[in-house]
């Protein structure tokens, strides 16, 4: 029709949420977990305006919990989701919302992490570079049919293992180079590790992969673990461990004089 021409031209179109199909408890977590991000956010923004001076992990921060939030609102009101329909003729839905959120937001967390243990540059790329492998291989399994999600579910599972591996290499070097830092490093390590590692088993059980539980438990599960990994990690990161790196180096400037 004219009308419908009409808003192709003008950028518009007739896509329908599917909101309205979501369990009641899935809707809430979802707005949790924008809530969550949106709150987070505001907060990070604070800590980069009133930074002064270098202040790039405070806008890092700020960036993850803001794109988060938009992920977490898209997926909400019904359009960062589409529906897959399995072979035997069920329909699952797929949040690839999450995906365009952890494509962005997990390779800026995982920098934070890097910068905080002075991690060379090489370092750095290759780290960043196999999490956004983990993450592509991760939605394309969610894409795609039995058997053939498996082979990339595996594969994502192979560089979330370097990750993790790499992970013990830079607190060896905390340990080395900044030991007043390290414990309070291996704290916000362990906070990465465990909030990461509930979405692959999400992904096996949940819609993903088995369907072998409800919506609700899927979508609550990961809602807590994106705002443990996230804002939960930003505010310990900023709060805790930079304080202590900061005041290590005042410390050995004034050794020095």
């Amino acid at each position: 029709t004219d009308l419908a021409q009409a808003k192709v031209r003008m950028g518009l179109t007739d896509v329908a949420s599917v909101q309205s199909e979501y369990p009641t408890s899935t809707r809430h977590f979802l707005l949790i977990g924008f809530l969550g991000m949106f709150v987070g956010s505001m907060v990070f923004c604070y800590f980069a305006m009133k930074k002064k001076g270098n202040n790039v992990t405070q806008t890092v921060t700020f960036i993850i919990a803001s794109v988060a939030a938009g992920a977490y609102y898209s997926m909400w009101s019904g359009y960062g989701v589409t529906k897959k329909a399995e072979a035997n003729g069920t329909e699952r839905f797929i949040f690839w919302g999450r995906y365009v959120d952890w494509f962005i937001t997990t390779p800026l967390l995982l920098y934070d992490i890097a910068v905080v243990v002075d991690a060379e540059l090489g370092e750095i790329v290759m780290l960043l570079g196999v999490d956004m492998l983990m993450v592509i291989s991760g939605f394309i399994g969610a894409s795609v049919l039995h058997p053939y999600k498996w082979a990339w579910w595996t594969l994502g599972m192979f560089f979330f293992g370097i990750v993790m591996y790499m992970f013990v290499g830079f607190y060896s070097k905390c340990v080395d180079t900044k030991p007043d830092v390290a414990d309070k490093y291996k704290i916000l390590l362990a906070l990465t590790v465990v909030s990461w590692c509930i979405y692959p088993i999400m992904w096996v059980i949940g819609s993903e992969g088995l369907a072998a539980v409800s919506l609700d438990l899927e979508v609550g599960f990961i809602c807590l673990a994106d705002i443990v990994a996230k804002v939960g990690f930003g505010l310990y990161l900023l709060l805790a461990v930079l304080p202590s790196e900061e005041e290590g180096e005042a410390a050995e400037k004034t050794s020095l004089v």
